[in-house]
């Protein structure tokens, strides 16, 4: 690894030696349907601020660039506005294609256009950035996200939280479909392979109702990239390898459109992964390895006014629980916690790939198909039909040598999802969104019971308008939902659980100004409601995953979340600053609070908690900021802050993120012949300890008179370090890149007080990774 490392600095080191300033870009602006030249296109360099109009032959030409990576935005009347990353180490002619409004085939998930009349502020991982996340889970692909950090169980599992907020408060859109899986509580990672995504999109609070009432917390949108439609066969071979854990990643994509039926194309995608024990600095985590196994097919149809698609992806996981969470008895565990390090016959484990229990198993599918047709010229008709089956089996570990071998817990849920919406484009000042959507779900278990059994229907009709008048925007919405859970039953018919039925009405209202192209306002107000879930109604037993015994509170009532948010964002050629204030109040907000004492199963010994309720305020600031000094080097800091208070026993909430600190500094090298976009750079992270928590509580020390809030007290603060280094090597038809990555770059010890397992050991050691992409193109065939 290290020759590699070395390798990747003489290579660009060496390119420097070639950059120079008098480049050429030109190209032409074509229609993507009909390949005819556009005039009056706006070609924008987003990062000089040059501007250049297409003349009547769609011919434009920008002349004295430097070498380096540029952002080109396009657009033209009646078209959807294009971006296209430009790597431009020589003098380069390409042409670009915009598609009209009414023709593509665009999601039915309407996300808003990208460009700076968003009223809903969209931050997102692309391009370079994406590529840095391969191999990762999706929690972890956005965590360098302001705002946005992931709530851990070990090593393998993660899940994103935004301002404090996770699980059922976060949706997820996969490929324009609700996750739907047994995501309840703290632990049960979003069953997505982020090697489908092209683009992840974060929108951040409640305003986004046009997804579901109950994403108080946001909407985290998994977009592929659209279909091919022009002929050929194309694709891509991503690979990584993790030291660490000596993780290895396999995801390969191919996909074709054929010149005798351009109107039909497909794209089929897998992803193999296999990793082992994980280590901290000190010690290999035992029974921490994983496998993954995951594919996708997708087949689209597509005329000037009307189109189809038809997806199906599969997704299959088995994932180790670190052994040292899995205690035999309550004198054992309190003394895992209190040692903060686990017994050396747990740390005296050498490294494997071997997988034993306790563990999991988990499979999720999922079946869309969607269909749109143009109505007239003023709008499209969209239906989306999808259904998901996840079934997720745990395999405690054996007591007793009589113990059966299969898992201790099945769970099966179903759903099947409906949704018609009509999007209105440009009517005068207005364009909007209308539709309506039904969900039904069914879930099941056999063996040990979690939750029991239930089902569970869904409708929701919304409304949204847009309204756009010179500077300013003005964008209103407003939702309505019925939901209700019934035929609530245990296999035994031993507990009563009655049908619930809530329904309720949410709203967004907000605004964009634009005092100058390069800086606007936004602010939203916005309310919305979420109905308990039946984990936090109804959980009984050990959550295995998590390690630890949850109990349901079936009096709880749903979350009122009324918001309130501001942005300022500024951008031109040097500066990148987006600055977020935000103040939640949610009424009877629900979370899992620590009990005493732990309890003792056939299982094993775990600490013991309980769904609550109370009313809580959640306010913080989200700030991120780049400078370009000059077409070499650039440098980045961001910061998150939260507070979350607990209005009625007025105290801090209990798990909560502690403030956050990052900061960032890159060098972009020049380009040379055969190399080009290659960059080094160097990050830290300085996370605080987390002191705002409550100062007592029911918690009993053994062997003191101390009463505390929490099995273990925050963690202390800590500082990693990290390095990046990347590149692409043309070769005859395609570039290919290779970026290479050290997280916690110090090999220091630490835990995090979002890691579940922070009573039980020590987050991940150095990991060092290399990630190689390589594009291809078997067959291109232009139109005739």
């Amino acid at each position: 690894m290290s020759r590699i490392f070395l390798s990747l600095i003489f290579m660009l080191c060496l390119q420097q030696m070639h950059a120079q300033c008098t480049l050429t870009l030109s190209g032409h602006i074509n229609d993507a349907e009909t390949k005819e030249h556009l005039d009056e296109a706006v070609i924008l360099i987003k990062e000089l601020k040059l501007t250049q109009i297409s003349d009547k032959d769609g011919f434009f030409v920008f002349k004295g660039l430097c070498p380096g990576t540029y952002t080109v935005e396009i657009t033209h009347a009646g078209c959807i506005p294009a971006e296209k990353h430009i790597h431009l180490k020589a003098d380069l002619e390409t042409d670009i294609d915009l598609a009209h409004a009414v023709t593509e085939l665009s999601e039915v998930v309407v996300r808003g256009d990208q460009s700076s009349k968003n009223v809903i502020p969209v931050s997102e991982i692309k391009g370079k950035a994406l590529e840095a996340t391969r191999g990762l889970s999706l929690a972890e692909s956005i965590k360098k996200i302001s705002g946005v950090s992931v709530l851990q169980t070990g090593a393998n599992i993660y899940k994103p939280v935004i301002h404090g907020l996770h699980s059922n408060r976060v949706l997820i859109l996969n490929n324009g479909v609700r996750q739907e899986a047994q995501q309840w509580g703290n632990e049960h990672a979003p069953e997505i392979d982020p090697f489908i995504a092209n683009r992840i999109s974060v929108i951040k609070g409640a305003s986004a109702i046009r997804y579901g009432a109950d994403a108080i917390a946001g909407v985290i949108l998994v977009e592929p990239k659209l279909l091919r439609f022009d002929p050929g066969i194309g694709g891509e071979i991503n690979t990584s390898f993790f030291t660490n854990n000596r993780m290895g990643v396999l995801s390969a994509m191919i996909e074709g459109n054929s010149a005798k039926r351009p109107a039909f194309s497909w794209r089929l995608q897998g992803t193999a992964k296999r990793g082992g024990y994980a280590r901290t600095p000190n010690y290999w985590l035992a029974n921490s390895a994983n496998e993954e196994y995951n594919f996708s097919v997708t087949a689209g149809w597509k005329k000037q006014d009307r189109g189809a698609e038809l997806f199906y992806s599969q997704f299959n996981t088995k994932l180790g629980i670190f052994a040292g969470s899995h205690i035999g008895n309550v004198t054992d565990l309190w003394n895992a916690i209190l040692a903060k390090d686990p017994p050396d016959y747990i740390k005296e484990v050498g490294f494997s790939y071997n997988i034993d229990r306790p563990y999991q198993s988990i499979q999720h599918q999922l079946l869309k198909f969607k269909a749109w047709r143009n109505t007239g010229t003023i709008g499209r008709l969209n239906l989306v039909v999808s259904g998901q089956y996840n079934n997720r089996q745990e395999f405690d570990q054996k007591r007793f040598a009589s113990s059966s071998n299969a898992p201790q817990l099945d769970l099966t849920i179903g759903t099947g999802l409906a949704e018609v919406v009509w999007d209105h484009f440009n009517t005068g000042a207005f364009r909007g969104t209308i539709g309506g959507s039904f969900m039904y779900q069914n879930n099941s278990y056999e063996r040990r019971l979690f939750i029991p059994n239930y089902e569970s229907t869904n409708a929701g009709l919304f409304v949204i308008e847009k309204w756009t008048k010179n500077k300013l925007d003005l964008e209103a919405g407003i939702r309505f939902d019925r939901k209700s859970i019934f035929n609530t039953t245990d296999n035994g018919q031993v507990n009563t659980y009655p049908d619930r039925l809530f329904n309720n009405a949410s709203g967004n209202i907000g605004f964009n100004y634009r005092f100058v192209p390069a800086f606007r306002v936004t602010v939203n107000a916005s309310t919305a409601w979420r109905a308990p879930q039946v984990n936090e109604l109804y959980a009984d037993g050990l959550h295995h995953g998590a390690a630890r015994i949850e109990k349901g509170d079936p009096n709880l009532t749903p979350e009122r979340s009324n918001n309130i948010a501001a942005n300022l964002l500024f951008n031109n050629s040097k500066w990148d600053i987006d600055a977020g204030v935000y103040l939640k109040r949610i009424d009877g907000f629900i979370f899992l609070e620590p009990t005493f004492p732990p309890e003792l199963t056939i299982r094993g010994a775990f600490p013991s908690f309980r769904y609550t309720q109370t009313n809580a305020r959640l306010s913080g600031l989200d700030f991120s900021a780049a400078y370009q000094f000059d077409a070499h080097v650039a440098a980045s800091v961001k910061a998150s802050l939260l507070r979350a208070w607990d209005k009625q026993k007025k105290q801090w909430l209990i798990q909560m993120p502690s403030d956050r600190y990052e900061a960032a500094v890159e060098y972009n090298f020049g380009n040379a012949r055969k190399v080009n976009d290659s960059y080094v750079s160097i990050s830290s992270t300085w996370v605080l300890e987390q002191t705002r928590v409550p100062s007592t509580g029911n918690i009993e020390v053994p062997g003191t008179s101390i009463k505390q809030s929490d099995y273990l007290n925050p963690p202390p603060a800590y500082f990693l370090l990290a390095f990046e280094a990347g590149t692409k090597l043309k070769m005859k038809h395609s570039n290919w890149s290779f970026i290479l990555s050290v997280t916690n770059l110090t090999n220091k010890a630490y835990r995090d007080y979002m890691n579940a397992f922070r009573y039980f050991s020590d987050e991940m050691g150095r990991n060092i990774s290399l990630r190689v992409r390589i594009p291809f193109d078997l067959k291109h065939t232009h139109k005739s």
